[in-house]
């Protein structure tokens, strides 16, 4: 493998290797803060499907095994059951039998109750950054117009380092009714909304938010609306970001290419699913299954598009050389035999393991799934197996309906041989540093860490200004204050502190962040409790009183009084002109606070609502979720909104 590991590497190293050795159960113990050597699918940030997965497969009451009883709690909630012919003595896992998921089981992974709950697969065009995915992320609409925010959110089954581009929704989003039978109801759009920590996907570049972006969510109820590939990346083979934590990732340990085939794991096609692929809605892809499912087409100097049909056979691609598709992997780990019990990953990747010359696999143009004929449809993992009927062991049948098959399509394959849509970002330790602006990881860079030899690409080992380490693929940002250019015509409301979703009383919300200066004006950022957007505060004068920005000089003493003021520790924050530093400090939940930044000669104070500054103008203005810019100028002045620029995330305190 033409990778190298430079003495650089040894922290980065040792914190996959903690990662893998965790023995939480917990589904949340995946949201640390590791993409490591991430595919990027589209250079646009976004969400490519958001398709409802499944109905009523999560939280089954009385399905801990694979006996007769289990079997029986499965049909009573109309969930399939597989036929495993007995005679093969298999001893499989629940898993082979079923895609639901026993209600005591989900309980005690996700540490909520899953009572028949439903999933959307999120499938995003770029790694998420696990530390900001929550809940209250997603909106997810439904035909009715009801909106509703799921009950869990989780990695898996997309569990391994190099994946992570796809999150699963768990909550009560729909049934199996026909759109337009009455009582129907399912999703129809899911929605990415700013929590107070906006989630964020990871680009070449680096970090980028995700808020606002929305897409159709369509019924896999419905003929047509099977599974579907979503992108084909071509790469060079390479181990790197294999890999998840033992206790909850048994599949994606040692499934790579390299681990079934070896050497002849030359190059890697990674198929992307908007849903996980099942021959039946609950058994396994198998590393053989090439032929029944795919077709790769290659390109000669003519123009003509040539099948690969088989795996193990070499295809010649007129002058360029040969292809051969050596096999599917990324599905369970190496060695499991290929029969009823065989367990695969279940996650949105297969991956078409290649060898060949290299001037014919860049003539790779396209993957097509035909999906009928001598070629078999997938099914979103809910059903029907091969048992539908229960006519096999004379159960009782039910009712269904399940997910529909597969559709013939085609997509093309992007050509990355290069690896420059592979991005990488690991903190070892305490949360890094942000550039308020842009949002990128402020650090000196100490060295590459990692180097693909053949293609150059690096892993970047840098040190923030608190010494903090991680690792990038993208050049971190210095902690050199941004400058903006002047004369900005337009402002737009800031986001204010939103801890309403955090239970008032004994809860506390911690708001963190960074701030930079490019000002010769010395000036403080405090922050102030109001009572709605408009920024409506107490009257500390008047016992039930209330004032809103336009009240001009009263609204501004109030807010600045101690009845409004936030005091706590760290929440008066000032820094030098031309610096960037970090900023945290604790709050009251249950409630909104706007900021206001005091010029320290005592002259002005400059609100978030232009109606109770002095001047009537606005000086604070939206760079983006979270992030705003202030103009410390009485009058406006040069409008360029970089005097202050501040980047805060709001998250209950830990307990």
């Amino acid at each position: 493998m033409p990778i190298t590991f430079t003495p650089l590497a040894e922290n980065l190293i040792a914190t996959i290797t903690a990662n893998k050795l965790s023995t939480s159960t917990k589904l949340a113990s995946l949201f640390t803060p590791i993409n490591y050597s991430a595919d990027i699918f589209n250079s646009t940030p976004g969400i490519i499907t958001a398709n409802y997965g499944f109905d009523g497969y999560i939280g089954v009451p009385g399905m801990p095994n694979t006996d007769s009883e289990s079997q029986a709690a499965a049909l009573k909630f109309n969930v399939a059951w597989e036929y495993i012919d007995p005679s093969l003595n298999l001893n499989a896992g629940q898993r082979a039998y079923t895609s639901g998921a026993d209600f005591a089981a989900s309980e005690g992974a996700n540490g909520v109750a899953m009572l028949l709950d439903d999933t959307i697969p999120v499938v995003f065009s770029m790694p998420v950054l696990p530390t900001t995915v929550n809940t209250t992320d997603f909106a997810v609409t439904l035909n009715d117009g009801s909106v509703v925010t799921p009950v869990v959110v989780s990695m898996t089954p997309n569990l391994e380092f190099n994946e992570r581009q796809v999150v699963v929704l768990e909550g009560e989003f729909g049934n199996r009714l026909q759109p337009g039978q009455p009582g129907s109801l399912y999703p129809t759009s899911v929605t990415i909304v700013n929590d107070g920590t906006p989630l964020e996907l990871l680009s070449t570049t680096g970090p980028v938010s995700i808020v606002g972006a929305t897409v159709a969510s369509s019924n896999p109820y419905v003929a047509g609306n099977g599974p579907k590939l979503v992108g084909a990346k071509l790469n060079r083979f390479s181990d790197l970001g294999e890999g998840a934590p033992a206790i909850l990732g048994t599949a994606s340990i040692r499934n790579s290419g390299g681990d079934l085939y070896g050497a002849d794991a030359q190059y890697r096609l990674r198929l992307y699913t908007s849903a996980g692929f099942s021959p039946d809605g609950i058994a396994s892809l198998l590393p053989s299954g090439y032929a029944n499912y795919f077709i790769l087409r290659a390109r000669d100097e003519q123009g003509n598009l040539i099948p690969l049909i088989l795996a193990g056979t070499p295809y010649t691609i007129g002058t360029f050389g040969t292809i051969t598709v050596v096999g599917l992997a990324d599905l369970t780990t190496v060695g499991t035999p290929e029969n009823a019990a065989y367990i695969g990953d279940h996650d949105n990747y297969f991956d078409v393991i290649l060898k060949g010359d290299l001037s014919a696999i860049e003539r790779l143009a396209d993957v097509r799934m035909p999906s009928s004929g001598s070629y078999k449809a997938v099914y979103n993992p809910g059903g029907p197996g091969n048992n539908p009927t229960g006519s096999l062991d004379n159960s009782t049948p039910p009712p269904g309906p399940f997910t529909v098959a597969s559709s013939d399509h085609t997509i093309a394959i992007t050509n990355d041989l290069n690896g420059s849509l592979v991005a990488t970002y690991v903190e070892t330790g305490a949360a890094v540093m942000r550039d308020p602006y842009s949002g990128q990881p402020i650090g000196t860079s100490l060295g590459a860490a990692v180097i693909d030899t053949v293609t150059g690409a690096t892993i970047w080992c840098y040190q923030d200004p608190n010494n903090a380490i991680f690792y990038a693929s993208f050049a971190a940002a210095s902690a050199v204050a941004t400058n903006l250019a002047g004369g900005l015509q337009t402002t737009t409301a800031i986001d204010l502190l939103n801890t309403t979703s955090i239970a008032a009383g004994t809860n506390t919300a911690n708001l963190s962040g960074s701030i930079s200066r490019e000002a010769s004006l010395n000036s403080t950022l405090r922050f102030y409790t109001v009572l709605d957007s408009a920024g409506t505060v107490v009257d500390p004068l008047i016992s039930g009183g209330t004032l809103r920005p336009s009240d001009g000089a009263r609204y501004r003493a109030a807010a600045l009084s101690s009845t409004n003021l936030v005091s706590t520790t760290g929440s008066s924050i000032a820094t030098s002109n031309g610096a960037t530093v970090a900023f945290s400090f604790s709050v009251d939940g249950g409630k909104l606070y706007a900021p206001v930044l005091s010029l320290d000669n005592g002259s002005d104070s400059w609100f978030a609502f232009g109606s109770a500054n002095s001047d009537g103008l606005e000086h604070l203005t939206s760079f983006g979720a979270n992030v705003f810019g202030c103009e410390d100028l009485k009058g406006g002045g040069d409008r360029d909104f970089d005097d202050l620029i501040v980047r805060f995330s709001v998250a209950q305190s830990a307990t």
